[in-house]
């Protein structure tokens, strides 16, 4: 959205990005062996970190080079959770319940310059459950972050103590729109189908491929440490179906143990299964 890249020119080498002595890389290229070029939507596809922080830096004006020092400047920290706001993550979602956090935001000085390429990839600031479900359905239906609600509508009590006639129907609230052009929204759209559709051999949601209705998603791993043990974080955002998004599902799962590599497909699966057997005789999807 910053013009550094484009739906048509967005190609660039995941390769491990190394700065001030500090190598950080994709999951699948620690160590440049797998170096491969990704355009926006396969970076979504293989869940490229170094593509995430190759466009922070793009963002930041700042020229990288291999081994060389950090000099971003810090306003990149606002640049990117200005963008991540625009959907839902780092800020309220308006959900009609009390008490809702906006999650967690890390330091963002000059001398945490480093973190800012972690925050690129989303390993840094921590986001409630409910907004990544916000995130995912500004994408799904075209840029509208809508309002979450628990509360559809409330009824009166009939004379003979039964349900009454509804009083009043709470309506859809936009709280903002996203400016994208329909290229834009398609190259995303495209990444988040082939994470679980996709050819590339490091695709990361292809446990889902056997869900139907089809279902784009973005999966996510986090190291994380729980009394002194490392253990990782997972997490997956969806919707379905992928041509017409009806539903939404994220979820997150911490503190796992290290192997437990794809406990959030597994649930995600039981998840969607339920949930169309539940409405399947109401819903208009086949």
């Amino acid at each position: 959205m910053d013009g550094v890249i484009t739906p048509t020119n967005s190609t660039l080498t995941d390769q491990p990005i190394t700065t001030g002595g500090v190598k950080k890389s994709s999951w699948f290229n620690h160590n440049g062996g797998s170096n491969i070029s990704v355009d926006a939507s396969g970076a979504l596809e293989v869940s490229s970190n170094s593509y995430m922080m190759q466009l922070a830096m793009k963002e930041a004006r700042f020229k990288y080079v291999e081994g060389g020092a950090l000099t971003m400047n810090p306003s990149i920290f606002s640049k990117l959770r200005g963008y991540f706001n625009q959907f839902g993550l780092g800020v309220n979602t308006g959900i009609d319940i009390p008490g809702e956090s906006t999650g967690l935001k890390g330091a963002s000085g000059r001398s945490h310059i480093g973190s800012a390429l972690d925050e690129s990839f989303g390993n840094y600031d921590a986001y409630t459950t409910m907004q990544v479900a916000q995130y995912m359905s500004t994408i799904a239906n075209g840029g509208y972050r809508i309002a979450p609600h628990i509360v559809q509508s409330i009824r009166g009590t009939s004379k003979n103590g039964k349900l009454g006639p509804v009083k009043a129907t709470v309506m859809p609230k936009v709280l903002n729109h996203i400016d994208m052009t329909k290229a834009q929204r398609d190259v995303v759209k495209r990444g988040l189908y082939d994470v679980v559709h996709g050819t590339n051999t490091y695709k990361t949601g292809g446990e889902l491929d056997t869900i139907k209705p089809e279902i784009s998603a973005k999966t996510g791993t986090a190291q994380t440490f729980y009394n002194g043990n490392e253990t990782v974080t997972l997490s997956l955002a969806s919707f379905a179906p992928s041509t017409n998004p009806q539903v939404v599902v994220a979820l997150a799962m911490p503190n796992l143990g290290v192997n437990a590599e794809s406990n959030n497909m597994q649930l995600a699966k039981r998840i969607y299964a339920a949930y169309w057997k539940e409405v399947q005789s109401t819903s208009t999807v086949k």
